[in-house]
């Protein structure tokens, strides 16, 4: 038994802990998920497992026909982009920087406090003030502070709305929706999601397990992208070509998907393999974020 026979046996064993009838595939039609449905239907045949689909409107478009094609459920956003924007804001920086900005502009321009008035945690992550930082996250500056132009920009009331809410209103939200319109039926739902520690830092520390405290079943989480790799040449399964270029896929032009300093993946990539109507769309959609950060661009810099 080779390394990869060895793995799909192993991950074999971590399905035999579930009852497959209580769970649905989150699935995107990028490569992890599509990975995992690929050895449900094919390693396992097993057809009491659901691919169920949030078509966003953002996918590239190769990855969003895979997911069309391959889904058994395709899910609705549940507010649109406008009113998204409207409402919270768009990405910026990170989700972790990009909650704490959406917190302080809720709480300074919305409700009317003041800056005195808000907990020191928050002050701390806005105010890069030293004297507001808590005991145990000194290691975690980097990772959970708000950048200082970003922060500067905030408090001079210059940024435009920003929030991480995209996600959780075209992806979350549709699947919490789906799951309680199945409980309503008289199912049990819980996702299970394509997800691998070794991708991020917020996931190396988010999934050490096959469990999370909420159902969700996450048997990946331990698979490393060479092993995947492997896995994949081994045993035909398809890649699509977008993949020659990046690691990871997600909403066409998010600002979360930036490579480097001076460069970011939507010009470079994403957009060129989008319709001219979608990329009109994403390019305006984060308009101000992509200025904000000096991504310089025309609309038909594309075509």
């Amino acid at each position: 038994m080779n390394e990869v026979e060895f793995y799909l046996e192993d991950l074999k064993s971590k399905f035999s802990k579930i009852n497959p009838s209580d769970y649905y595939l989150a699935y995107s039609g990028g490569r992890d998920s599509h990975f995992l449905l690929w050895f449900i239907r094919e390693y396992l045949h097993e057809t009491r497992i659901p691919a169920v689909f949030s078509n966003t409107g953002m996918e590239i478009p190769e990855i969003r026909d895979r997911a069309l094609a391959n889904a058994d459920v395709v899910l609705k956003p549940a507010l649109k982009h406008a009113e998204i924007k409207e409402k919270y804001g768009i990405p910026l920086n990170t989700k972790n920087s990009d909650e704490w900005v959406y917190m302080y502009q809720e709480k300074i321009y919305r409700k009317g406090m003041k800056e005195e008035e808000l907990s020191n945690y928050l002050k701390w992550v806005i105010f890069h003030d030293t004297s507001y930082a808590p005991k145990g996250h000194e290691g975690m500056q980097s990772f959970v502070r708000v950048n200082e132009k970003t922060a500067k920009a905030l408090r001079q009331g210059l940024l435009h709305k920003v929030s991480p809410y995209c996600c959780k209103y075209l992806k979350k939200v549709p699947g919490k929706l789906f799951v309680e319109r199945e409980r309503e039926k008289g199912k049990t739902m819980h996702k299970i999601l394509g997800v691998m520690g070794t991708e991020s830092f917020t996931r190396k520390h988010t999934y050490t397990s096959c469990f999370s405290k909420n159902g969700a079943f996450h048997p990946i989480w331990d698979l490393t992208e060479e092993l995947r790799n492997k896995i994949e040449e081994y045993c035909g399964i398809p890649v699509p070509s977008i993949y020659k270029y990046v690691h990871q896929t997600g909403c066409a032009g998010c600002p979360y998907g930036q490579h480097g300093k001076n460069r970011f993946r939507t010009t470079d990539i994403d957009l060129t393999l989008c319709g001219e109507g979608q990329r009109k769309f994403i390019l305006d959609y984060f308009r101000e974020s992509y200025e904000f950060k000096g991504y310089h661009y025309t609309p038909m810099m594309f075509l």
